[in-house]
Formats: C-alpha cells, structure tokens, sequence
C-alpha cells in the first residue's frame, strides 16, 4: 500500500517541488495552497477519521489563512489521528518562539531552503524505513 503524504504551501513552485519530490518517493500526495484536512473540509469539530489519512504532512508556516503552527494546533485540538512526530513544518522565517512551541509539540523544522536529502532523513526515521 502507497504512503500517503500532505503537502501544503501557498507558492506553488514550493508546493509543486515538494508534491513531485514526494510522487518520485512513491507518495500518494493531496497538496494545498492551503491549510486543509477532512476535518477543515467537513467544517467538523473533530476529526471525523477513525485512522490516521496521511502518514506524514509538510506544511509551510506563512501562510495568509493561518500559519502552519496554528494549523497544526488545530488539528491537535480536534483530535487528528496523524502523530506529531510525522508533522513538519517548512519555512524560510519562523521566529524563535515558534520555532520552541513547534518543538515543543513534536514537530520537525525545516528551514527553506532544505536540502532534500535532510527531509529524506526525516521520513526514514518516522516511518521505520529500512
């Protein structure tokens, strides 16, 4: 079965890298210019999935709806079934405070530009990969 992957940024050129990045790894990838999930798409207020839908998400942090944080602390509040270590966030300018709270929760930081190579890593290390 297909790994499932997230994938939301609001410019595209950074969207379409990553979905296709993710493609090339053998992702099944839903990608967004904005934050969203099943929860957000059925205006629930809780997660309405019995089971994880995506084994990991990336999601920039500046993003004009909410950030990326407040997305995720939303699906947190919600009762997302996706663990947080499998959450990460993208971005060319997160402040110290974000950075500490997003850390904090779980989350993995990646700075833009980041090489491909370091969100490989990441991967191998939340889903076991051999």
């Amino acid at each position: 079965m297909k790994r499932k992957a997230l994938v939301i940024d609001d410019d595209v050129y950074c969207l379409d890298i990553a979905a296709e990045y993710l493609l090339d790894k053998n992702f099944d990838v839903t990608s967004s210019i904005k934050p969203t999930c099943p929860m957000i798409e059925q205006n629930s207020s809780s997660c309405p999935m019995q089971a994880p839908t995506y084994d990991i998400v990336l999601s920039d942090n500046h993003m004009p709806v909410m950030t990326g944080l407040e997305f995720f602390e939303l699906q947190r509040q919600r009762g997302c079934k996706v663990p947080p270590k499998h959450k990460a966030l993208i971005s060319g300018d997160i402040s110290e405070k974000d950075q500490r709270i997003a850390e904090s929760m779980g989350y993995k930081i990646f700075h833009k530009p980041t090489p491909l190579d370091l969100i490989d890593s990441w991967i191998d290390e939340v889903l076991l990969l051999p």
